[in-house]
Order: structure tokens, then C-alpha cells, then sequence
């Protein structure tokens, strides 16, 4: 029998059927980090590793780091990661925490400033 070396491959149909829902407020508030957004929503749906790393194009081993909080989640894989987990949860509480940490410097930058000034008018 010849072998054919042009062969065809079909590749499965990974992902979205549908867009990610928005989570809850509360749960957005009692979220602590993106890990623990993407744990919540992969228990939730019942989703294996193995089928959130395919729907992003990464290894099991990869979304086990990032669902551990081993390894921070790039910016690029927000979108993918919510679609493939169905949920919108990771990037409310990435937005959350980013608004926070924006409150936050704002707050310390209005501390700091009277100071700031003090020495700035003493060193002139």
C-alpha cells in the first residue's frame, strides 16, 4: 500500500459557543485575584485543564500555573481565557484591582504632597 504524504488533518473545534457572562457584583468584590477568578469558573462550569488550555492554545501545565496564581496572567490572554471559561469574572477583577491600585497611588500621592512641598520650599 503507498503512502500518501499530503495527508489531511481535521482539527477539532475548540472554545466559545456562545459569549462569557458578566459575574455577579459581589462575586467580582469577594474575587481576590485572577487566580482564584479563574479556579471559581473553572469549578463552576466543571472545566478540565486540559480544555481551557487548548481553547487558549497553551499546555495544561500553563493554566494549572495561572489557576494556581504561580504565574501572572498576560494582558493578551484576558479575552481568550474568558471565553474559553465562559465567564467575564477575570476581567472584572482585573479591572477591580487595577481601579484600586489607581485609588490607591492617588491616595498616597495626596499624602505625600504637602510634604513634597515642605521640602521642596525648605531646599529652595
Amino acid at each position: 500500500m503507498a503512502s500518501n504524504d499530503k495527508q489531511n488533518t481535521l482539527r477539532l473545534a475548540f472554545g466559545v459557543h456562545r459569549s462569557p457572562l458578566p459575574a455577579p457584583a459581589k462575586l467580582v468584590r469577594l474575587t481576590d485575584d485572577e487566580a482564584t477568578a479563574i479556579d471559581v469558573c473553572m469549578k463552576a462550569a466543571k472545566l478540565k485543564g486540559v480544555y481551557v488550555a487548548a481553547c487558549i492554545g497553551k499546555s495544561e501545565g500553563y493554566v494549572s500555573r495561572l489557576r494556581k496564581g504561580e504565574r501572572a496572567v498576560p494582558d493578551h490572554l484576558i479575552a481568550p481565557l474568558c471565553a474559553a471559561l465562559g465567564s467575564l469574572l477575570l476581567a472584572q477583577v482585573r479591572e477591580r484591582i487595577e481601579r484600586e491600585r489607581e485609588d490607591d497611588t492617588a491616595h498616597l500621592v495626596a499624602m505625600l504632597a504637602p510634604t513634597a512641598a515642605r521640602y521642596a520650599h525648605a531646599a529652595a
